[in-house]
């Protein structure tokens, strides 16, 4: 911390006024989820339609829940 000190109180006037434009660029980062947006998308649109186990045979469920997947995977409704 003392380095840092040093450091500024050895710096010009001119100097800190362009570290300081430098810094002061007001740049705002954001993050990209549109990757995210669509995975949770996949998801609901999976589960709203999603067969239930107990209604159906073990084979049908199995078919109807694969078809399903496949549907969603490839976008049909986003």
């Amino acid at each position: 911390m003392k380095d840092i000190k040093s450091m500024i109180e050895s710096m010009s006037a001119e100097d800190i006024k362009n570290l300081m434009a430098t810094i002061n660029s007001r740049n705002r980062c954001s993050v990209d989820t549109t990757i995210r947006e669509r995975r949770l998308a996949k998801n609901d649109l999976y589960f709203s339609v999603a067969p239930l186990p107990y209604k159906s045979t073990f084979e049908e469920y199995k078919l109807e829940a694969e078809a399903i997947r496949q549907q969603v995977i490839s976008g049909v409704d986003i």
